[in-house]
């Protein structure tokens, strides 16, 4: 009997590791070349107080993060990590912009968050979820895209979860230096 469980829960495990690799290449089929369209009204703003950004869609290529309010938004905006990655960008001095797009459904809480963690770079407030409605965002952790001059997706993953990604996001934009 133990071994008949055993073989079930492998053949379960194996099943959803397999139907889990099926749903990432959907994804990344599906969204490869895809364009991010921008709406038209974008606030911005650096630890809560609104800003200016008119270079951020003209760079040849952009880092867009989007981050809705559905689960822990700190949590998901891992800040800690951008900020280590921005100084990178910063340092090596690669042309890349990197968006953050937040929809949630706390503003005056996030404003709080990225006052404490002293995250000084802007961040877009999407009040009215634009994004999302304009281009229907796979779920979640599949929102963060190295988009090139024209805004199509180029690659898809989080840079700061995982350092392969990374070095495929820089390698990329590195190329057209």
């Amino acid at each position: 009997m133990r071994i008949l469980i055993n073989i079930l829960l492998v053949i379960v495990v194996f099943y959803s590791c397999n139907s889990q690799q099926k749903d990432v290449k959907n994804i990344v089929r599906e969204w490869q070349g895809r364009e991010i369209v921008v709406p038209q009204q974008i606030e911005y703003k650096i630890l809560g107080r609104d800003t200016l950004c008119t270079d951020f869609w003209n760079r040849p290529y952009k880092i867009l993060t989007y981050i809705d309010s559905v689960g822990c938004s700190s949590c998901q905006m891992g800040l800690p990590y951008w900020q280590s990655l921005i100084e990178i960008v910063e340092h090596q001095q690669l042309d890349v912009a990197i968006v953050f797009v937040i929809h949630s459904s706390n503003y005056p809480l996030l404003s709080t968050e990225l006052k404490a963690f002293e995250f000084n770079y802007p961040v877009v407030y999407d009040y009215d979820n634009s994004f999302d409605k304009l281009n229907h965002f796979p779920p979640a952790p599949y929102r963060t895209f190295l988009l090139d001059k024209d805004n199509k997706v180029q690659l898809i993953g989080s840079p700061i979860d995982t350092p392969q990604v990374w070095e495929l996001y820089k390698k990329m934009i590195t190329q057209s230096q």
